[in-house]
């Protein structure tokens, strides 16, 4: 009676024998993973770089917005009168203005005044029409104007002349403090503050 070899009835090692795991993490499934996480990383990258530069643009933009506004404004250009006609308050608060050194035109009609007291604060309308004339009560205008053109922009060497008419005087009576702010579109703001004197004149500078 023959015998086989046990060795051959055995037949071919498999994977388990030589301690291998039956499923193998190959080198192509090593390389798709990578690929996913290099994908995966440009994109990020890609996100932040461009918050990056967004966020840079809108701070540069930012920034050049306060000095236009912080360099391009009006400027006091001489004293400020208050004119009265009873002497018991102010009627008329008198501004020359200004551009500022090195600033681009302003359209006067652009322009908002407020004015601020100690008991009350009013924004001041523009009058009707608006150049060369005297205002109405709870309005301003440009009283007068000096070297200037034709047009109604204030522009570098010209001096326009604010007159501006409370509605509300509770604050323009003798020893009350007020302000007025004038302030074109997109600019900084002019804050004149003055006091008024004790003995009202018919015209008083104010200090």
């Amino acid at each position: 009676m023959s015998t086989s070899n046990s060795s051959e009835s055995a037949g071919p090692a498999g994977p388990e024998s030589r301690g291998l795991p039956e499923t193998g993490f190959t080198g192509l499934e090593a390389a798709i993973v990578l690929i996913a996480f290099v994908v995966v990383a440009a994109v990020f990258a890609y996100v932040v770089l461009g918050a990056g530069i967004l966020f840079s643009e809108e701070s540069r933009s930012t920034v050049h917005q306060g000095i236009h506004e912080a360099g391009s404004s009006v400027t006091l250009t001489g004293a400020v009168y208050g004119v009265s006609n009873a002497r018991e308050y102010i009627d008329f608060v008198i501004i020359p203005v200004g551009l500022t050194a090195g600033s681009e035109p302003i359209d006067i009609t652009t322009i908002s005044v407020r004015f601020i007291g100690l008991t009350h604060r009013e924004m001041i309308a523009q009058n009707v029409p608006l150049i060369d004339v005297s205002p109405e009560r709870g309005k301003w205008s440009v009283q007068e104007r000096f070297n200037a053109d034709s047009d109604i922009l204030l522009e570098a060497g010209e001096q326009y002349v604010l007159n501006i008419s409370p509605n509300v005087r509770t604050d323009c009576i003798p020893y009350r403090s007020f302000a007025v702010e004038i302030k074109p579109a997109g600019r900084a703001a002019l804050r004149v503050e003055k006091t008024v004197p004790g003995s009202i004149d018919r015209i008083a500078i104010l200090n």
